[in-house]
């Protein structure tokens, strides 16, 4: 499995990342222990310059970290033309214990490094480096983190059997199966969509009031809500099938790579979500991204929104 094409880039790429932050991982233990801006000595001097290197090499790492993310979506489709009883990265991504795992970790870590970038800003615009301590220590906690993700991505890849069959998506997503979201796929669909939209109102609301932690929450509960409502609600529309609920297949190019069209917002509204609470709580600072939040979620939410009107319009039915 570790010499086709796209599994070797995803490992060599993501080892290469790796390396490059074990060496800000040295780094910033010395800025941690040893760095004060109090203090004119030649260490302080050189770990000053040194952050500004790991800085660099960070921003670069999440800038790779992103289109490497895609790449493994797109690798995940690429499996699905060989592994048995896969149609698209769902049948992949569930081929062993390790995918689920390592899927939601990627995108926990892109969040996380996205903050600790908003930290990296705030600190430079200051003049006496007082976040420069933080953001190493919060580097440090997405590092252990980063190396697990490397850990379950070799463990993951390497234990695709391309002669066992595994379940589709129709089967994944199916709420009486035993998968691992069939549990949150018994909740009735108008309970979930009920939710997804009102969590969408009442963050319009905290946002108004500018209630940083409770528009937090509320956006966490929205990102989940929202896949759920695209699996159980919305991706019969995209597909125009009432049978076909998955959450992965419309990133194909059969259906002209939609899929990114419809999650970009989603995660850039939630981030913004969650970023102008971290500013608060840790930066002490007020970042306003209340107005981008909004922008993106409801760029989604208008989104999967029409194409439930526009097949009304083209059938004249509802798919519920």
């Amino acid at each position: 499995m570790f010499l086709m094409p796209e599994v070797f880039i995803n490992i060599f790429v993501d080892t290469t990342i790796y390396i490059f932050f074990l060496i800000s991982l040295y780094i910033a233990i010395l800025v941690v222990k040893y760095f004060d801006i109090n203090k004119d000595t030649y260490l302080q001097y050189s770990l000053e310059k040194r952050t500004y290197l790991v800085s660099t090499i960070v921003q670069y790492g999440q800038f790779l970290k992103i289109v490497l993310f895609f790449y493994f979506i797109f690798t995940l489709d690429k499996l699905s033309n060989i592994i048995p009883g896969a149609m698209c990265a769902a049948g992949v991504i569930t081929a062993n214990r390790y995918g689920v795992g390592l899927l939601v970790l990627k995108v926990l870590n892109l969040y996380l490094f996205g903050l600790w970038i908003l930290a990296n800003r705030v600190d430079l615009n200051t003049k006496d480096y007082r976040f420069t301590k933080f953001k190493f220590k919060f580097f440090i906690a997405i590092f252990l983190l980063i190396t697990i993700e490397l850990i379950l991505e070799f463990l993951y890849f390497n234990a695709i059997d391309i002669s066992k069959i595994v379940s589709c998506c129709g089967v994944l997503f199916n709420p009486i199966s035993s998968s691992s979201v069939s549990l949150l796929l018994q909740i009735p669909t108008k309970i979930v969509v009920i939710v997804f939209y009102s969590l969408f109102i009442i963050g319009l609301v905290a946002a108004y009031f500018k209630r940083r932690a409770i528009y937090c929450f509320l956006n966490i509960l929205f990102l989940i809500f929202s896949i759920l409502a695209i699996i159980q609600f919305f991706s019969p529309y995209i597909y125009e099938l009432p049978t076909h609920k998955c959450p992965f297949c419309f990133l194909q190019k059969e259906y002209f790579f939609v899929g990114y069209i419809i999650y970009s917002p989603l995660f850039l509204g939630t981030f913004f979500a969650f970023s102008e609470w971290f500013g608060a709580k840790f930066l002490k600072k007020e970042l306003n991204f209340f107005k981008a939040s909004i922008f993106f979620n409801l760029i989604f939410v208008m989104i999967l929104t029409s194409y439930v009107f526009v097949y009304y319009i083209k059938n004249g039915v509802w798919l519920f």
